[in-house]
């Protein structure tokens, strides 16, 4: 769920003050472009109006419309803008200060569709075969994979640990999540080979923000 978290231009200007003074990842996302993260760097003044500069790891173009731009503070709310760029270098990109900042507030555990190659790789606790198979669809507490699975994976076993792979439907960006422990709430026989797992899991730290990330990203494209 998206909704408004500020239009006062007092109250963005402190924000994007804040942005660049702890240096707080952003990630540009524009359409027919892989996702950018950049670096807020600073304000630059202009006659008309004041810029935000960013720090581009590498040399790629910026198409002159709009771009949506996604950040995070730790342990808070997805919040996104829109700006356009206006001033370009191969280390630089400048845009508008926005004029609206927006809050993601997901609902209580959307489940979303992923893109055909995202992955996974597990094994079945104490067990040492390595299962590997596709991200059918995903959530904060749960996903549904797909492969050719052990056949004795079963309702109530753990897989652990258990790594994704999760990109978006269009782009190579990607955010990597480790799973420690995941238990097996569901299996489904697809045909003689191919299994259906739904599990659920619980994530903390670097992985629970890499996955809050990436469900973001999907809540904004599916809107």
């Amino acid at each position: 769920m998206q909704k408004l978290w500020s239009d006062d231009p007092k109250v963005i200007g402190k924000e994007i003050l804040r942005i660049v003074a702890q240096q707080i990842p952003v990630t540009l996302f524009q359409k027919g472009i892989n996702p950018r993260r950049l670096i807020p760097s600073e304000i630059l003044t202009k006659e008309t109006g004041p810029l935000l500069l960013f720090a581009k790891d590498a040399t790629y173009p910026i198409a002159k419309n709009p771009c949506l731009f996604l950040y995070q503070h730790h342990k808070q709310p997805m919040q996104s803008f829109n700006s356009t760029a206006v001033l370009e270098t191969s280390r630089e990109l400048g845009i508008l200060f926005p004029t609206s900042i927006i809050i993601i507030q997901r609902r209580k555990y959307p489940r979303y569709e992923t893109s055909s190659n995202s992955v996974t790789t597990f094994t079945r606790k104490a067990s040492q075969y390595l299962n590997r198979g596709s991200i059918q669809n995903i959530s904060i507490e749960g996903a549904k994979l797909v492969g050719k699975f052990s056949q004795h994976i079963q309702k109530g076993d753990l897989l652990s640990p258990l790594s994704m792979t999760l990109r978006l439907r269009h782009g190579d960006s990607e955010e990597k999540v480790t799973v420690p422990e995941a238990i097996v709430c569901q299996t489904i026989e697809l045909d003689q080979e191919t299994r259906a797992l739904g599990i659920q899991f619980i994530l903390k730290g670097t992985d629970q923000e890499n996955l809050e990330r990436y469900l973001s990203l999907c809540a904004l494209i599916n809107r």
